[in-house]
């Protein structure tokens, strides 16, 4: 075909011809989009001003960034009419994704339904979560052969007689879809039937239905490529995911699987014992009453995040047993939140069993004794992300912290934390802390507190400490002070650098003056919050304020300021 040079001029122009190109988007899309104006609902957008802009610059607008075609319109709640018009969305050939959640629709207009969508080869992925259609448009939906992502959740599906299921079977139609959503779609035990179809499935959403009592995995066992599966908020008690005395696993491959909010007891842990490729199990709100013993969850050698989160525990001795039993080498991230007991539980008989995990949550307990002796901490030494909030515990568990040299995030909001906060261990040897939460205690001491903390004046303590962590994210909501005493904010954030979230909202600082050596020092700073806090003007920005910086909010403060029009 002769020189490259010349094969590149050629196709340029075969992409040219036809359209017209103004170093934006396309006119034809730009003109295509304003005959969706009558339809659309968009508070704020101006027309008028915005006819001869790049629509590919417009917030509900994706373009390919290098051809400028638009490849994504997303629409949700923005749609008048309640019959959708596939016409409309022609012109977009290039068009990947259409996002219409949200809008009411109830059905399409006279032969404009979604099987004319069929024309935009390129189509992958449509939302149309929450709207009202039935199970009527899945016929039309089976002709766009090119989809990969269908989500349908929050329609009334399967509504009514048994004829929903015949409908769904259009569906397997679709061979190349990867996720399919029907979640909130009123679907029933039976219809698990009629997915066996849509082998290239890999992930299935089918929270918030009317599955319930013991559900079949076989009957999706077609679903060899199937690595997701959601079942979150039904009535189901119990699964089957063998057939026949052969034992015959099905979903080998599945990797994730949400079961929360259903009514499992312990008997669960047993039946997904084959799931050898599992990477991550939710069973958080269900009905395990009984001690739950780590060498059940043996079988699922990947597994890399686990829930057990807020479950019935009735015995006295309800706790996580086995320990010593540490086959979960592979385990990250363990939920242990609102898991409650007659008894209380040391953290260290607790933990033991989950020696390689690197965030834990552990919020909103009343099993762990309160007073967490400096010996249990050991069982923590791994943990880089903390979560204790809504958990009491005891000041002597902050003096004793620094052992946990690996902590990045420690949050402890609402511990009931009382006395005087260490100014010179615990908090101050954590050289790898990014983000601290203190908010809903009642603390004193040099580094401050919240809801009742009490900020010390002495800024000669605060001098004293440098501490060895630069965070990320600050929160100290809720300060208070001596009446009539002004006090400075911690002297600790003058050596912070690295700052991008800083809470001091709802705190009486007696008056002081906006700190404004906070920008400067933390230039990559994103969200600033100072709301009603005695802050006292004038509030003067910089002429050309860090580009990182989207919210200051100094709301309810006495100041003067002028801040710029790109600041919330």
């Amino acid at each position: 075909m002769g020189p490259i040079w010349l094969r590149v001029v050629f196709l340029t122009v075969l992409v040219l011809d036809g359209a017209e190109w103004s170093g934006g988007c396309w006119d034809e899309e730009r003109i295509a989009i304003f005959q969706l104006r009558p339809f659309l609902l968009f508070a704020g957008f101006n027309w008028t001003e915005e006819r001869v802009s790049d629509c590919c610059e417009w917030e509900f607008v994706e373009c390919n960034t290098t051809t400028r075609r638009v490849t994504g319109l997303s629409l949700p709640e923005a749609i008048s009419s309640n019959l959708f018009n596939a016409s409309l969305f022609l012109p977009f050939e290039e068009l990947r994704s259409l996002d219409l959640r949200g809008n009411g629709l109830v059905g399409c207009a006279k032969n404009q339904g979604f099987g004319k969508l069929s024309k935009l080869r390129h189509l992958e992925n449509l939302d149309l979560t929450f709207n009202n259609f039935n199970d009527s448009i899945l016929s039309s939906l089976s002709k766009i052969s090119s989809l990969k992502s269908l989500s349908l959740g929050g329609n009334d599906l399967f509504t009514g007689s048994d004829h929903n299921n015949v409908h769904l079977k259009w569906l397997s139609k679709l061979s190349g879809l990867e996720t399919l959503d029907l979640s909130l779609t009123n679907m029933k035990n039976n219809v698990l039937l009629h997915l066996g179809g849509l082998s290239s499935l890999t992930t299935l959403l089918l929270g918030g239905n009317n599955l319930e009592g013991t559900l079949h995995l076989q009957d999706l066992h077609a679903l060899t490529n199937l690595k997701k599966l959601d079942l979150n908020g039904n009535q189901i008690e119990s699964i089957r995911s063998s057939h026949g005395n052969g034992r015959e696993q099905s979903l080998i491959n599945l990797e994730e699987i949400d079961l929360s909010d259903n009514l499992f007891n312990n008997s669960v842990v047993a039946e997904l014992s084959g799931f050898s490729n599992l990477r991550s199990l939710n069973i958080e709100n269900n009905k395990l009453n009984e001690a739950v013993d780590v060498k059940e969850f043996c079988g699922l050698s990947s597994l890399e995040s686990l829930d057990l989160s807020y479950n019935e525990r009735r015995e006295a001795n309800c706790n996580i047993s086995a320990a010593g039993s540490r086959c979960l080498r592979k385990l990250k991230i363990l939920y242990l939140d609102g898991v409650s007991t007659k008894q209380n539980v040391s953290l260290a008989s607790l933990l033991e069993p989950f020696s390689s995990v690197k965030t834990l949550f552990l919020r909103e307990n009343s099993y762990l004794s309160k007073a967490v002796a400096t010996q249990e901490l050991h069982v923590l030494s791994d943990v880089e992300n903390l979560f204790l909030d809504n958990t009491a515990v005891d000041i002597s568990f902050l003096q004793s912290i620094g052992i946990l040299t690996s902590l990045k995030t420690l949050s402890l909001s609402n511990c009931s934390l009382t006395g005087t906060l260490p100014a010179h261990q615990g908090l101050c040897s954590l050289n790898n802390l990014e983000e601290l939460k203190l908010n809903g205690n009642a603390l004193g001491g040099v580094i401050a507190s919240s809801d009742e903390n009490k900020l010390v004046g002495d800024s000669a303590a605060f001098g004293t400490w440098l501490p060895k962590f630069q965070l990320e994210i600050f929160c100290l909501s809720n300060c208070t002070t001596e009446e009539h005493e002004k006090v400075q904010l911690p002297e600790f954030l003058y050596f912070q650098h690295d700052l991008r979230y800083v809470g001091l909202s709802y705190s009486n600082f007696g008056g002081i003056r906006f700190p404004h050596w906070l920008l400067q020092n933390n230039t990559r700073l994103e969200e600033l919050y100072m709301i009603d806090s005695s802050i006292v003007g004038p509030l003067l920005l910089p002429s050309h304020p860090s580009s990182e910086l989207k919210v200051l909010d100094m709301s309810k403060n006495k100041i003067q300021h002028d801040i710029p029009r790109n600041f919330c």
